[in-house]
């Protein structure tokens, strides 16, 4: 059989990496797949609590995230990752560790206006609030992965159809 992968899902803040990954982990399971999703969010809540905002501390979680991937990849899980990642040198890191073959990377792009009307976090109105100084998107820049193995568009389409094209591009 085929070696388990890591799928990274990178985008702004509220582009549906979160949906899209639960999707996706459904649809994978329904076809008799093991698989696990790690969250950005999540992982900052508990193995990552030590880190903050900066680049250097964003980089760290990445790196942190690619590690628990490899592992449950060797473990035999297709991993599905829903990170910001805002930086491609940060992605390349990542895909080092999980190692090149095993590492698709899915852009979800979603336009500003849909992403603050699908912001269940707040994270938008806290930054133009002032109460988040460092938010991707806003302050901080996002860099468009440069050859992504897949573009997802949650706006023009159902995070079911966006799950469905994840299922599709690991042959599932």
């Amino acid at each position: 059989g085929q070696e388990p992968v890591t799928v990274l899902l990178t985008g702004l803040p509220a582009a549906g990496k979160t949906p899209i990954a639960a999707a996706s982990e459904r649809r994978l399971f329904d076809a008799g797949r093991a698989v696990a999703v790690i969250d950005g969010q999540s992982l900052r809540r508990g193995l990552s609590r030590d880190l903050g905002f900066s680049m250097t501390d964003r980089s760290e979680n990445l790196r942190r995230a690619a590690e628990v991937a490899k592992t449950l990849n060797a473990a035999g899980l297709i991993t599905i990752a829903a990170f910001v990642a805002p930086q491609e040198e940060v992605r390349q890191k990542a895909k080092e560790v999980v190692g090149g073959e095993r590492f698709l990377v899915v852009h979800i792009d979603a336009p500003e206006d849909w992403r603050r009307e699908h912001d269940e976090q707040g994270v938008y109105a806290k930054a133009d609030a002032g109460e988040i100084t460092t938010l991707t998107g806003v302050s901080l820049e996002y860099e468009p992965p440069a050859k992504p193995d897949l573009v997802l568009k949650p706006a023009e389409m159902s995070f079911e159809d966006c799950a469905a094209a994840v299922g599709e591009l690991l042959g599932v």
